[in-house]
């Protein structure tokens, strides 16, 4: 029977022991606490590499922390963590700024649906996977496992600093992510000169609000399109033709009558392989907006039309590993207690024979904490 973890051992509990020593002893931020607890262990870690830290240290924008001893402190707490990618993950989401992200849509993606998405879009060695609102970068981060090159954007500062982090700590150079709006087609997102050059885009882009639509096709067909839908077309624009897709969306994009034109647009550009329903809990205790995972490769000509043998894969996941309160539900072995390992081996195999890709085998996954600082 699923049971549930041991207090003290997620994210959130390490994250409320954090703060509440920071309350008490010290005016200090707890993410510049964080950050620099894990860039001195990733320093540590890189010296080796000579001047290339040096100039890596000045990308990561480190802070100045006068108490050393809080900082000792706060190192011991996080020393197990800093060797879990998830946890590492879910502690600098929480300290990015919660009501600003919030007021956009724009939730941490768990891990284990960011391995799910970035196997199904399977990026090879040395194709370039972009996210054009990669938040603290996870996907980036795993598809690097993959060999892959990244690019990433995001418009949240502290976002970008974990995403860079994360960057050099996988190998990768921190100016592979840059802090820009992903909707603006003059941003870092891709050079100027050649727009659509990505073999894969992986994202979970901000679901709420209206932003400037102009240049924007989808605003043809959708009256007051959300940024979702523009971030659906910007994933389109930036895809080699051909390209693979893989983004979280609202369910009411792939149901709702008012977008009935929204998916003929889609299908006019994108050869739509699969949707794979999420359940409500997945984004707890953020929101319970019910979310979908969109499949879907770009289409080698704007003269392709749909054909009539084309097929659909509809998959439903029932278990989010997270009970109604967002905390996290492991199984008797202490795994994640989620169905999306089932979901892939159903659905690898039909993205498979359409061409979508071979699932990749990933490489030895980088840790930030195989030396002490």
């Amino acid at each position: 029977m699923p049971k549930r973890h041991r207090p003290g051992t997620s994210a959130a509990s390490i994250l409320r022991h954090v703060e509440d020593i920071v309350l008490a002893t010290s005016g200090e931020d707890a993410f510049e606490l964080v950050y620099a607890v894990a860039a001195a262990r990733l320093v540590s870690k890189k010296q080796a590499l000579g001047p290339a830290i040096t100039e890596a240290g000045r990308r990561l924008e480190l802070g100045r922390i006068a108490d050393r001893a809080l900082l000792a402190r706060v190192d011991g707490i996080l020393e197990g963590a800093l060797t879990d990618e998830s946890v590492l993950d879910a502690i600098f989401e929480s300290l990015v700024p919660r009501v600003a992200k919030a007021d956009k849509g724009q939730y941490f993606t768990p891990r284990h649906v960011v391995d799910f998405i970035v196997r199904m879009v399977a990026p090879r060695p040395g194709e370039l996977l972009v996210d054009p609102a990669c938040g603290s970068g996870a996907f980036l981060s795993r598809a690097r496992a993959f060999g892959a090159r990244t690019r990433g954007v995001d418009l949240d500062g502290r976002a970008v600093r974990v995403a860079r982090l994360l960057a050099i700590a996988g190998g990768a150079d921190a100016e592979s992510v840059a802090r820009a709006d992903g909707l603006q087609k003059e941003s870092d997102l891709v050079p100027a000169d050649k727009r659509a050059l990505a073999d894969v885009v992986a994202t979970n882009p901000p679901f709420a609000g209206r932003a400037a639509a102009d240049g924007f096709s989808v605003a043809d067909v959708v009256r007051t399109p959300e940024r979702d839908v523009l971030f659906l077309e910007r994933a389109l624009d930036v895809l080699k033709p051909g390209g693979r897709l893989g983004i979280v969306l609202p369910y009411n994009k792939a149901s709702g009558g008012a977008y009935a034109s929204m998916r003929r647009w889609l299908f006019e550009r994108a050869r739509v392989l699969a949707v794979v329903g999420l359940p409500r809990e997945t984004f707890l205790p953020h929101t319970s907006q019910r979310t979908f995972v969109l499949f879907a490769q770009k289409r080698r000509s704007a003269k392709e039309i749909a054909q009539a043998d084309e097929r659909t894969m509809f998959v439903i996941s029932e278990r989010a590993g997270k009970d109604t309160g967002g905390e996290p539900i492991h199984d008797a072995t202490g795994k994640l207690d989620h169905d999306l390992d089932d979901v892939a081996s159903e659905l690898a195999p039909f993205l498979r024979a359409a061409d979508f890709g071979r699932e990749p085998k990933p490489r030895k996954a980088a840790r930030l904490a195989e030396a002490s600082p």
